[in-house]
């Protein structure tokens, strides 16, 4: 299977410092559950305005991990909770999107073991 995330972003981005890299991928397994969850709780409360803003602060993390199937999606989910337009896509886009920043965080687990 394809893997979800690429590190050369991150690799180039910290000098290829092991110690930085395993910081940023540290700090990103630690936030983004918490932040997946948030959107969620956005979704189901029709909150789209912080929706909107939960996805905005996630994308350049999502960059920096090389999540490149999320970068798309998390610009669209971004985007449609923004304007207000095709919210009835979005439960269907944060699972594909969870599904996505999931099999990406089991990968960068091991990447930093």
């Amino acid at each position: 299977m394809d893997r979800q995330s690429d590190l050369t972003f991150l690799r180039s981005f910290t000098g290829g410092n092991p110690e930085k890299i395993k910081k940023y991928v540290s700090m990103f397994l630690q936030l983004c559950p918490a932040q997946l969850e948030t959107m969620s709780g956005q979704l189901n409360e029709k909150n789209y305005s912080g929706l909107r803003g939960t996805a905005h602060a996630l994308k350049p993390q999502i960059t920096y991990m090389g999540i490149r199937k999320g970068e798309e999606l998390i610009k669209s989910i971004e985007h449609n909770a923004g304007n207000n337009v095709e919210v009835e896509k979005l439960p269907e886009m944060l699972d594909q999107f969870k599904s996505i920043c999931g099999a990406a965080m089991e990968e960068l687990k091991a990447d930093i073991a």
